[in-house]
């Protein structure tokens, strides 16, 4: 009896007509940037792009569509996508990493403080960063205050991860899997951290489990591949869009209506993480162009209107970019020759070749591809080209690993993903043990980004210039508001006086 042939993912996935659950996420990832121009433009640009921005919507497919799930798994994906960002730390409810320090901060100008927000320290600093995802919650903070915002941002991030469950129910449905576990799969998904961690520690005679209550996947010290519970904990504002943008690519890339929304949704979610949206892009446009699609693509007035809706955000998005860190792998350090290979042989290949072997597909093999290459370029204080621009191929591969190990015939495949399920599980119970053996701490309401920065935890080891450009900028001025910066107190006050991470 011959092995059955390995199934496609280019058949099972990828030709659901957009719906509703498609126009909706799409909404989801649009409104932050037409409430930047509605804030941050002058009249003239937020009704041009703005008008632009919500014609490629209103043309976008799936106005007519169906909801593809039943109400009781709709409000069921929504109920645990609350719980799980109840974890991801908006809120302090748990334990909140230390990357929120200054994410707390940027809510907290959001809200207090006029846009466009600026600070008046001998010179202007323009508040210049990716805000898709805080300022739907820092405009309801403008009206309830602070803490209303925190409870907010739990709101928006529970309901993106809501559209993301809602999403993985459909693409288990057309894999033939269970919904629970592939979702399971993709919440625990992550590579093999946990292994050089425990040698590493050994080594240094700290004992083999020492990340427990500490975490850990910088173990190779050049760049990181973030196991998806270390995603949701350090970064949602990166990860978000990121799964959002892989998800919808699975369940419709190979579509015409994907491909004249195309432009709406990558400008859209450029807003919220533009590292991590070009990860995306770089997936999603071959996709178009290999399905046949690329027609329908340039001939969409959406796509275009999109551009138009783009180029401010754009054009803030890259104020002052040019003094962040970046240069190629083996340029920038002389140990990348090693680190490099070892790298994907952790994080990549144990769940990529199995997969591979079990399924097959352009997608896989697209994000595989990917994956390998992003870590040849840096990109940032903690090389964000590789830990935010592989979030999108690495959501691709948790879906096909997941449904490789739960479709797996009975053998050496089957028993090998199931190590390897393990032991990133192990990794991100690890990570996990965070919010068990730490208290949870307070925001500071006192603090603005600039002075968060130079009290956070990371204060002697980042450059947090990407939170920040001078002003005034000549490709910002002749479009944006003319900021009220607020001074600065000439004497620092403790942003956390009851203690932080």
């Amino acid at each position: 009896m011959t092995a059955p042939a390995p199934m496609s993912l280019d058949e099972a996935l990828g030709r659901e007509v957009p719906d509703r659950l498609f126009l909706l996420t799409l909404t989801f990832l649009f409104l932050p940037g037409l409430l930047f121009l509605g804030g941050w433009a002058q009249l003239w640009v937020s009704l041009l792009a703005g008008g632009a921005g919500a014609a490629a919507v209103a043309l976008a497919p799936g106005w007519r569509g169906p909801w593809p799930l039943r109400s009781r798994t709709t409000l069921l994906c929504l109920l645990a996508g609350l719980v799980w960002a109840g974890a991801a730390g908006p809120a302090h409810w748990l334990y909140a990493t230390a990357d929120w320090q200054v994410r707390d901060a940027v809510l907290r100008d959001l809200a207090v403080y006029a846009w466009p927000v600026a600070y008046d320290e001998e010179v202007i600093w323009l508040l210049r960063a990716p805000l898709g995802y805080f300022l739907p919650a820092a405009a309801v903070g403008r009206l309830v205050g602070f803490e209303g915002a925190q409870v907010a941002l739990w709101l928006w991030t529970g309901a993106a991860l809501g559209l993301l469950l809602m999403m993985l129910t459909c693409l288990a449905r057309r894999l033939g899997v269970s919904a629970l576990m592939l979702g399971l799969v993709f919440v625990f998904f992550g590579g093999l951290d946990f292994l050089p961690n425990v040698v590493l520690d050994w080594r240094f005679g700290t004992g083999p489990f020492a990340a427990w209550g500490r975490g850990g996947e910088w173990w190779n010290r050049a760049f990181q591949y973030p196991g998806h519970v270390t995603s949701m904990l350090w970064a949602p504002n990166h990860t978000l869009p990121a799964w959002l943008c892989a998800l919808m690519l699975l369940r419709h890339g190979r579509t015409a209506g994907f491909a004249v929304a195309l432009g709406p949704l990558l400008a859209s979610a450029a807003f919220w993480s533009p590292v991590a949206t070009a990860g995306a892009a770089a997936l999603a446009i071959p996709a178009v162009l290999l399905a046949g699609r690329w027609r329908e693509a340039v001939a969409s007035p959406a796509n275009w209107l999109a551009v138009g809706f783009f180029v401010p955000l754009g054009l803030y998005l890259v104020a002052g970019a040019g003094r962040v860190p970046h240069g190629f792998l083996f340029a920038m350090r002389e140990d990348g020759w090693y680190r490099w290979p070892i790298f994907l042989a952790v994080e990549v290949l144990p769940w990529a070749i199995p997969a591979w072997a079990l399924l097959r597909g352009r997608i896989l093999l697209g994000a595989t591809a990917l994956l390998c290459i992003v870590p040849l370029y840096v990109f940032g204080p903690g090389n964000e080209a590789a830990s935010r621009g592989s979030q999108a191929a690495l959501a691709i591969l948790a879906v096909a690993g997941g449904a490789a190990l739960l479709q797996a015939p009975p053998g050496g495949w089957r028993n090998f993903l199931r190590g390897v399920a393990a032991i990133a599980f192990a990794g991100s119970l690890m990570e996990a043990s965070l919010l068990i053996e730490h208290e949870p701490w307070e925001a500071s309401e006192r603090c603005t980004v600039l002075e968060a920065a130079r009290q956070s935890v990371f204060r002697d080891t980042t450059d947090w210039s990407h939170y920040i450009a001078p002003w005034p900028d000549p490709t910002l001025e002749r479009w944006m508001q003319v900021p009220h910066p607020r001074p600065l107190p000439e004497r620092s006050i403790p942003c956390w006086p009851g203690g932080t991470v």
